[in-house]
Protein backbone atom coordinates (compact mmCIF):
# COMPACT_ATOMS: atom_id res chain seq x y z
CA UNK A 1 0.00 0.00 0.00
CA UNK A 2 1.27 3.47 -0.92
CA UNK A 3 0.33 6.42 1.28
CA UNK A 4 -0.19 9.88 -0.15
CA UNK A 5 1.45 9.60 -3.56
CA UNK A 6 0.69 12.40 -5.97
CA UNK A 7 -1.27 11.08 -8.92
CA UNK A 8 -2.03 13.15 -12.00
CA UNK A 9 -5.00 13.06 -14.36
CA UNK A 10 -3.78 12.32 -17.89
CA UNK A 11 -7.04 11.55 -19.68
CA UNK A 12 -10.73 12.30 -19.18
CA UNK A 13 -13.79 10.87 -20.92
CA UNK A 14 -17.39 11.87 -20.19
CA UNK A 15 -19.27 8.59 -20.65
CA UNK A 16 -22.69 9.92 -19.59
CA UNK A 17 -23.88 13.29 -18.28
CA UNK A 18 -23.33 11.97 -14.75
CA UNK A 19 -20.54 9.45 -15.37
CA UNK A 20 -16.82 10.12 -15.90
CA UNK A 21 -13.82 7.96 -16.86
CA UNK A 22 -10.48 9.28 -15.58
CA UNK A 23 -6.99 7.94 -16.22
CA UNK A 24 -4.22 8.76 -13.76
CA UNK A 25 -0.46 8.66 -13.95
CA UNK A 26 0.87 7.01 -10.81
CA UNK A 27 3.33 4.16 -11.32
CA UNK A 28 3.88 3.35 -7.63
CA UNK A 29 0.16 2.71 -7.21
CA UNK A 30 -0.63 1.29 -10.65
CA UNK A 31 2.20 -1.25 -10.56
CA UNK A 32 0.66 -2.92 -7.47
CA UNK A 33 -3.02 -2.84 -8.39
CA UNK A 34 -5.02 -6.01 -9.02
CA UNK A 35 -8.73 -6.47 -9.80
CA UNK A 36 -11.16 -5.34 -7.05
CA UNK A 37 -8.55 -3.08 -5.44
CA UNK A 38 -9.64 0.46 -4.68
CA UNK A 39 -8.08 3.77 -3.76
CA UNK A 40 -8.91 6.46 -1.23
CA UNK A 41 -8.59 9.76 -3.05
CA UNK A 42 -8.61 13.21 -1.46
CA UNK A 43 -10.63 15.39 -3.81
CA UNK A 44 -9.85 18.76 -2.18
CA UNK A 45 -6.86 20.26 -0.38
CA UNK A 46 -8.92 21.79 2.42
CA UNK A 47 -11.38 20.30 4.89
CA UNK A 48 -14.49 20.37 2.69
CA UNK A 49 -15.04 17.55 2.06
CA UNK A 50 -12.81 16.27 4.85
CA UNK A 51 -12.91 12.55 4.04
CA UNK A 52 -11.32 10.78 1.11
CA UNK A 53 -13.53 9.04 -1.43
CA UNK A 54 -13.20 5.27 -2.03
CA UNK A 55 -13.02 4.54 -5.77
CA UNK A 56 -12.76 1.16 -7.51
CA UNK A 57 -9.88 0.72 -9.92
CA UNK A 58 -11.27 0.22 -13.40
CA UNK A 59 -7.95 -0.88 -14.88
CA UNK A 60 -4.21 -0.55 -14.22
CA UNK A 61 -1.40 -1.23 -16.69
CA UNK A 62 1.58 -0.84 -14.36
CA UNK A 63 2.12 2.85 -15.06
CA UNK A 64 -1.39 4.30 -15.13
CA UNK A 65 -4.67 3.44 -13.46
CA UNK A 66 -8.25 4.31 -14.30
CA UNK A 67 -11.52 4.85 -12.51
CA UNK A 68 -15.11 5.15 -13.68
CA UNK A 69 -17.64 6.77 -11.37
CA UNK A 70 -21.05 8.36 -11.21
CA UNK A 71 -21.40 11.85 -9.73
CA UNK A 72 -23.62 11.37 -6.69
CA UNK A 73 -22.34 13.90 -4.12
CA UNK A 74 -19.99 16.79 -3.47
CA UNK A 75 -16.82 14.69 -3.55
CA UNK A 76 -17.52 13.01 -6.87
CA UNK A 77 -18.79 16.31 -8.31
CA UNK A 78 -15.41 17.88 -7.53
CA UNK A 79 -13.54 14.89 -8.96
CA UNK A 80 -15.67 14.90 -12.10
CA UNK A 81 -14.48 18.44 -12.91
CA UNK A 82 -10.79 17.46 -12.88
CA UNK A 83 -8.99 18.04 -16.17
CA UNK A 84 -5.69 16.54 -17.44
CA UNK A 85 -2.80 17.89 -15.41
CA UNK A 86 -4.74 18.04 -12.12
CA UNK A 87 -2.99 16.27 -9.22
CA UNK A 88 -4.52 14.50 -6.22
CA UNK A 89 -3.35 12.76 -3.06
CA UNK A 90 -4.21 9.05 -3.14
CA UNK A 91 -3.95 6.09 -0.77
CA UNK A 92 -3.78 2.68 -2.37
CA UNK A 93 -4.04 0.17 -3.75
CA UNK A 94 -6.29 -1.17 -0.98
CA UNK A 95 -8.28 -4.37 -0.58
CA UNK A 96 -8.14 -7.98 -1.71
CA UNK A 97 -8.93 -9.56 -5.06
CA UNK A 98 -11.02 -12.28 -6.69
CA UNK A 99 -10.20 -15.96 -6.64
CA UNK A 100 -9.25 -17.31 -10.05
CA UNK A 101 -11.60 -19.76 -11.79
CA UNK A 102 -10.66 -23.39 -11.33
CA UNK A 103 -10.11 -25.92 -14.10
CA UNK A 104 -12.88 -25.98 -16.70
CA UNK A 105 -14.92 -23.31 -14.89
CA UNK A 106 -16.57 -20.49 -16.80
CA UNK A 107 -16.31 -17.04 -15.23
CA UNK A 108 -19.70 -15.33 -15.09
CA UNK A 109 -19.51 -11.60 -14.38
CA UNK A 110 -22.74 -10.08 -13.06
CA UNK A 111 -22.56 -6.29 -13.00
CA UNK A 112 -25.17 -3.86 -11.78
CA UNK A 113 -24.83 -0.36 -13.19
CA UNK A 114 -21.61 1.39 -12.25
CA UNK A 115 -20.50 -1.73 -10.38
CA UNK A 116 -18.85 -2.99 -13.56
CA UNK A 117 -15.25 -1.59 -13.15
CA UNK A 118 -13.75 -4.35 -10.95
CA UNK A 119 -15.37 -6.99 -13.19
CA UNK A 120 -13.99 -5.34 -16.33
CA UNK A 121 -10.54 -5.22 -14.72
CA UNK A 122 -10.81 -8.87 -13.69
CA UNK A 123 -11.99 -9.98 -17.15
CA UNK A 124 -9.07 -8.22 -18.78
CA UNK A 125 -6.71 -9.58 -16.12
CA UNK A 126 -7.84 -13.15 -16.87
CA UNK A 127 -7.32 -12.66 -20.60
CA UNK A 128 -4.00 -10.78 -20.48
CA UNK A 129 -2.29 -12.35 -17.48
CA UNK A 130 -3.69 -15.88 -17.45
CA UNK A 131 -4.48 -16.56 -21.12
CA UNK A 132 -8.06 -17.34 -20.12
CA UNK A 133 -10.21 -18.14 -23.18
CA UNK A 134 -12.53 -15.25 -24.03
CA UNK A 135 -15.41 -17.63 -24.68
CA UNK A 136 -15.13 -18.84 -21.07
CA UNK A 137 -16.02 -15.40 -19.74
CA UNK A 138 -19.66 -14.30 -19.82
CA UNK A 139 -20.47 -10.72 -18.85
CA UNK A 140 -24.03 -9.93 -17.77
CA UNK A 141 -24.49 -6.15 -17.61
CA UNK A 142 -27.51 -4.63 -15.86
CA UNK A 143 -28.61 -1.09 -16.69
CA UNK A 144 -31.66 1.06 -16.01
CA UNK A 145 -32.16 1.98 -19.66
CA UNK A 146 -30.47 1.80 -23.06
CA UNK A 147 -29.25 5.39 -22.58
CA UNK A 148 -26.64 4.00 -20.18
CA UNK A 149 -25.06 1.71 -22.79
CA UNK A 150 -22.09 4.05 -23.49
CA UNK A 151 -20.64 3.10 -20.09
CA UNK A 152 -20.19 -0.48 -21.38
CA UNK A 153 -17.79 0.50 -24.16
CA UNK A 154 -14.66 -0.93 -22.52
CA UNK A 155 -16.44 -4.19 -21.68
CA UNK A 156 -17.64 -4.60 -25.27
CA UNK A 157 -14.10 -3.96 -26.56
CA UNK A 158 -12.82 -7.11 -24.81
CA UNK A 159 -14.43 -9.40 -27.37
CA UNK A 160 -16.11 -11.59 -24.74
CA UNK A 161 -19.78 -12.63 -24.73
CA UNK A 162 -21.81 -9.76 -23.24
CA UNK A 163 -25.53 -9.72 -22.52
CA UNK A 164 -27.52 -6.75 -21.27
CA UNK A 165 -30.58 -6.30 -19.15
CA UNK A 166 -32.52 -3.06 -18.73
CA UNK A 167 -35.04 -2.28 -16.03
CA UNK A 168 -37.35 -0.63 -18.56
CA UNK A 169 -36.91 -3.20 -21.34
CA UNK A 170 -35.43 -0.64 -23.76
CA UNK A 171 -32.48 -2.90 -24.62
CA UNK A 172 -31.68 -6.57 -24.19
CA UNK A 173 -33.41 -8.59 -21.49
CA UNK A 174 -36.35 -6.85 -19.80
CA UNK A 175 -35.75 -7.06 -16.07
CA UNK A 176 -33.03 -7.02 -13.47
CA UNK A 177 -29.62 -8.51 -14.18
CA UNK A 178 -30.31 -11.18 -11.54
CA UNK A 179 -33.35 -12.23 -13.58
CA UNK A 180 -31.11 -12.39 -16.65
CA UNK A 181 -28.69 -14.60 -14.74
CA UNK A 182 -31.49 -16.95 -13.67
CA UNK A 183 -32.78 -17.20 -17.23
CA UNK A 184 -29.28 -17.74 -18.61
CA UNK A 185 -28.46 -20.34 -15.97
CA UNK A 186 -31.68 -22.25 -16.55
CA UNK A 187 -31.13 -22.32 -20.31
CA UNK A 188 -27.38 -22.67 -20.77
CA UNK A 189 -25.43 -23.27 -17.57
CA UNK A 190 -26.97 -26.08 -15.56
CA UNK A 191 -24.60 -28.64 -17.07
CA UNK A 192 -21.54 -26.40 -16.91
CA UNK A 193 -19.09 -25.56 -14.14
CA UNK A 194 -19.33 -21.86 -13.42
CA UNK A 195 -17.97 -19.39 -10.92
CA UNK A 196 -19.86 -16.14 -10.36
CA UNK A 197 -18.28 -12.73 -9.76
CA UNK A 198 -20.42 -9.71 -9.00
CA UNK A 199 -20.40 -6.04 -8.11
CA UNK A 200 -23.29 -3.60 -7.93
CA UNK A 201 -26.01 -2.40 -5.57
CA UNK A 202 -26.39 -4.45 -2.38
CA UNK A 203 -30.02 -5.50 -3.12
CA UNK A 204 -28.85 -6.93 -6.44
CA UNK A 205 -25.98 -8.85 -4.86
CA UNK A 206 -28.24 -10.04 -2.03
CA UNK A 207 -30.58 -11.60 -4.59
CA UNK A 208 -27.66 -13.06 -6.55
CA UNK A 209 -26.27 -14.56 -3.33
CA UNK A 210 -29.61 -16.25 -2.67
CA UNK A 211 -29.61 -17.75 -6.15
CA UNK A 212 -25.97 -18.88 -5.93
CA UNK A 213 -26.43 -20.47 -2.51
CA UNK A 214 -29.62 -22.26 -3.56
CA UNK A 215 -27.79 -23.92 -6.47
CA UNK A 216 -24.52 -24.33 -4.52
CA UNK A 217 -22.63 -22.16 -7.02
CA UNK A 218 -19.34 -20.51 -6.04
CA UNK A 219 -19.94 -16.77 -5.97
CA UNK A 220 -17.75 -13.84 -4.99
CA UNK A 221 -19.04 -10.34 -4.32
CA UNK A 222 -17.08 -7.11 -4.52
CA UNK A 223 -18.85 -4.91 -1.98
CA UNK A 224 -19.07 -1.17 -1.85
CA UNK A 225 -19.85 1.00 1.15
CA UNK A 226 -19.17 4.17 3.09
CA UNK A 227 -15.43 4.15 3.78
CA UNK A 228 -14.44 7.42 5.46
CA UNK A 229 -11.05 6.03 6.56
CA UNK A 230 -10.43 3.09 4.21
CA UNK A 231 -8.11 1.36 6.67
CA UNK A 232 -10.51 -0.34 9.11
CA UNK A 233 -10.67 2.11 12.00
CA UNK A 234 -13.98 3.97 11.56
CA UNK A 235 -16.26 0.91 11.02
CA UNK A 236 -18.35 2.87 8.53
CA UNK A 237 -18.27 0.00 6.05
CA UNK A 238 -19.19 -2.87 8.39
CA UNK A 239 -21.11 -5.80 6.88
CA UNK A 240 -22.62 -8.62 8.93
CA UNK A 241 -21.04 -12.04 8.94
CA UNK A 242 -23.57 -14.63 7.83
CA UNK A 243 -24.97 -16.55 10.78
CA UNK A 244 -22.88 -14.67 13.34
CA UNK A 245 -23.29 -11.69 15.62
CA UNK A 246 -20.16 -10.11 14.23
CA UNK A 247 -19.08 -7.95 11.33
CA UNK A 248 -16.47 -7.69 8.59
CA UNK A 249 -14.91 -4.38 7.60
CA UNK A 250 -15.29 -4.10 3.84
CA UNK A 251 -12.20 -1.91 3.48
CA UNK A 252 -9.95 -4.09 5.62
CA UNK A 253 -11.35 -7.62 5.12
CA UNK A 254 -12.64 -7.13 1.56
CA UNK A 255 -13.97 -5.72 -0.60
CA UNK A 256 -14.30 -9.25 -2.05
CA UNK A 257 -16.21 -11.84 -0.02
CA UNK A 258 -17.67 -15.24 -0.77
CA UNK A 259 -21.47 -15.10 -0.91
CA UNK A 260 -21.78 -17.49 2.02
CA UNK A 261 -19.67 -15.23 4.24
CA UNK A 262 -21.87 -12.11 4.39
CA UNK A 263 -25.46 -11.03 4.96
CA UNK A 264 -26.51 -8.11 2.82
Amino acid sequence: MIFNPRVKVVEKNQLLPDMVHLKFEGENLASRAVPANFVQIKVARGLDPIFRRPMSIHYADGKTFEMVFRTVGKGTQILSKAEPGKEFDCIGPLGNSFRLPENNEKAVMVAGGVGFPPLYFFSRFLIEKHNFPKDNIIFLFGMKTVAEKPMAGDVLSLGIPVEFSTDDGSYGFHGFVTDLFEAHFAKNMRQEKIRIYSCGPNPMMKRLSQIALSFKLPCQLSLEGAMPCGVGTCLGCAVKKRGENDYYRVCQDGPVFNAEEVEL
